[in-house]
Formats: structure tokens, sequence, C-alpha cells
């Protein structure tokens, strides 16, 4: 990460003190220990300088990055890398570093979510929403101007010049359900469904749209598309692991039911899935699909974030349900990511594993967990449109064969927050 000059480390703060974005503690720097490296933490480091052999001013230990007894011009330079990342990646959010409970605290789904365990994350960037099929069609785009990465065959997106043939997604011509158009030269989206989530995309896809939009930003892929390793810590944009999407999932609460934390119960207000009044924490007072966005077919996907809390109206959406206005509650959680419960399930890197979680346990667990070596089918997380509030439940885990495309699965991206 470039380091910023003395000049341009003042603008910055200037820029946080009217309202910028917050850095990562990366474990130095946070003299306040609210977990951001922000215009307070720059405001103390300017009293702790201290000239060289001058010595440790007391409480300033913090920004002794190179432990020697000084906060010096030595010092000066790291913290500047640090204040450099304030600014999380347009449509993400910074999810902290730290420890967090990983399973079902009611104790009232599959075995697969036990036990309850302490997952130690590392901080990093989660997409707002999930890629929309405006943001995969754009992908598509570009991959197809680079010549040698795609080829279309029989309405499906593969992976080109391999060996095996990796696929990627489908287009209208090879699934109704699908979203995608290509017209012979360009790919494009179905009116209307810009702004709807990506569905119709294998987990393959999903990691070679990763390396994709790595590229067209100027960073590193983290996927090798010959064997689907992750290089980690190379600064590109990949899948989350299973641990770091329940983390970012929970908001930076404890115990909740759901993404959300005010409340356990879920509804249409503030979902999209399909209602089965007939669960005790399912008080919507509509029932099954949900009443703007389940009377089309499949997939009855909803814009990403449609649930504001605002009053919603279809002239505005154009929602093929009859009601004209909806009321909705915000669907968002407490690190504003939204549809985390409900819309469409999630693809995630780890490979999926029913007894994971006690093997991890049993192991120590270590901290950044990437999920078991291998598999057979890769984790998919959230629920989704088609299914009931029970999938919905944030510490729900399922998973499927990396190459199905289904009208109900899609994904979010996640990059890394850089230590250096």
């Amino acid at each position: 990460m470039r380091a910023r000059t003395r000049a341009s480390l003042c603008i910055a703060a200037i820029g946080l003190a009217l309202g910028g974005s917050a850095a990562p503690s990366l474990g130095n720097g946070d003299s306040n220990g609210d977990g951001i490296i922000d215009l307070a933490d720059y405001v103390e480091f300017a009293g702790c300088m201290a000239g060289p052999g001058e010595g440790l001013v007391a409480g300033c230990a913090v920004f002794d990055f190179d432990d020697d007894s000084d906060v010096d011009l030595a010092d000066f330079a790291r913290f500047q890398q640090i204040f450099g990342t304030a600014t999380p990646p347009p449509g993400m959010v910074l999810i902290p570093a730290g420890e967090f409970q990983m399973g079902d605290p009611f104790h009232e789904g599959y075995p697969q979510e036990l036990p309850v365990h302490a997952v130690n994350v590392a901080a990093c960037y989660m997409g707002v929403y999930e890629i929309t099929n405006a943001e995969y069609a754009a992908g598509l785009n570009w991959a197809l101007a680079q010549g040698g990465l795609i080829t279309l065959s029989g309405g499906v997106v593969y992976q080109a010049g391999s060996g095996t043939s990796y696929p990627y997604c489908d287009t209208t011509a090879g699934s109704a359900s699908s979203r995608i158009t290509w017209n012979g030269s360009t790919f494009g989206v179905v009116s209307g469904k810009q702004d709807h989530p990506m569905t119709n995309v294998s987990w393959y896809g999903a990691a070679a749209y990763s390396n994709w939009r790595s590229a067209m930003e100027g960073r590193p892929p983290c996927y090798d598309t010959t064997t689907w390793a992750c290089s980690f810590g190379v600064g590109g944009y990949r899948l989350p692991t299973e641990a770091e999407w329940e983390k970012a999932a929970r908001g930076g609460t404890a115990g909740n039911r759901f993404a959300w934390s005010d409340q356990d119960t879920i509804q249409h207000a503030r979902a999209n899935y399909y209602c089965l009044p007939d669960a005790l924490y399912d008080t919507s007072p509509t029932s099954a699909f949900h009443p703007c966005w389940g009377v089309e077919g499949w997939p009855g996907t909803s814009p990403a974030g449609f649930f504001t809390g605002e009053l919603q109206h279809k002239a505005d959406w154009n929602w093929p349900g009859s009601v004209t206005s909806y009321p909705t509650a915000s669907g968002a959680n407490g690190f504003g990511l939204h549809d985390l419960a409900g819309n469409v399930s999630e693809w995630c890197h780890d490979w999926y594993g029913g007894a994971y979680y006690q093997s991890y346990v049993d192991s120590g667990s270590p901290p950044n967990p990437h999920g078991p070596p291998s598999g057979a089918y890769r984790v998919l997380r959230g629920g989704s449109w088609i299914v009931n509030a029970f999938n919905g439940r944030v510490s729900y885990r399922s998973g499927h064969e990396p190459g199905v495309r289904l009208g109900e699965s899609g994904f979010r991206l996640l990059l890394e927050v850089a230590d250096d």
C-alpha cells in the first residue's frame, strides 16, 4: 500500500472530520480501542510524537510500531500506511477484525450448525449488496473482450481453453430463469432486472467474476482457474469464507437468529422469502411468496437493497404483484449489509463439511479458517426467495455442487484489508 505524504495525511484527516469513512485497526494505532483508525487516533498520535531518544510518553505505546520505545518519524510512516486505508472501496463496508460466536445459539437447527464456537477473523471489506445482473453482465463483456476467458455453448457460458469445461452461468437461451441475455456479440440483462441479484451462476462463475472484477480494477486475481485454489492475502476480490460470511451477517452482535438484531422474528416487510406462518419466529401477515416479488414465476428475486425501511411504490419498482404500495422495514444488519436472509443464497469460498464445526474445534480453532481442504459441495449461505424462514437464519448452512446454476443462488464479494 502506498504511504501518503504528511500533507495528504492532514487532508485525509480533515476529510474524516467532515464525515469520511474510518479505517480498520490492524493491531496498532487504535488509541481509544474503538476498533478503527480515525481522526481521534490521529490527534492522539500527534500528541505522542517525540524526538529521537526522548523516550515513550505515557499511554503512547499503541503508536510504537517498531517497539523502540519512541514514537518518532519511523512510526509516523507506519501510521500513514494504516491511516491511508480510510476509504472502503465503493459498495463495500468494513467488517472489523475480532472474535465472534459461530453457530446456532438457539439449538433449533441442524446438527451441522453446532457446536457454537469462537472464531477469530481478520478485518475485511464486504459487499453491501449481492452482485447484480448488471454487474455480472459487465464482467462477462469484459471477459469476452479479453479473448480466451469464456465461451458460449447452448446458452451456457463456460470457461474457455481448458480440458475441463467449467460452467459459469446460464443465459436466457439456456434457461428461462436466467436474466442474462446474449445477442450474438454482447451480454445484457432482461429489461427491469438490472438491479436484481445475479442468479443461475455457479460457484466457478462467482469465483471467475471475482478475478474479472479484480483485473478490471488493477488488482491481482485470487483464484487459479486451473485448480480453483485461492491465494489469500494478495489483494484481489474473492468469495467470503463461511466464517467471514457469518461474522459479517451477524452485524457485530451475538446470539441473534437473523442478520438484524432488533428482533428474532422475520416478516415479508424486511426480507424476500417463502412465508410459512406455522414457524414461531415467522410473524409475517402475508404468507407464501413475497406479495410484491414472488408472483411472477422463477426467479422471484427483488432488487438488491429493496428493504430500506421506507414505503415502496409499484410505480417506482414495477413489481409484478398487484399491491400498489408496500411498507418495508429495514433489512440491513448492524454493518449495513442487505439481503442476508433471503433474495438469493450466496456462494462462499469453502468446501462444505457437515461435521466441520466439531473438527475445527478439535483442531484448536485457528484464526481465519478456510473450511475443509476438499469436498463435493461448496457452501451456500443466507436463504433465498423460494425457501422459508428456517433457511434464512444466520446460522443455517447448506452446500451444492460447484457447477450447479440455480435460480435462487448468487453471491457477494469480499476484499481483504491490507496490513502493510
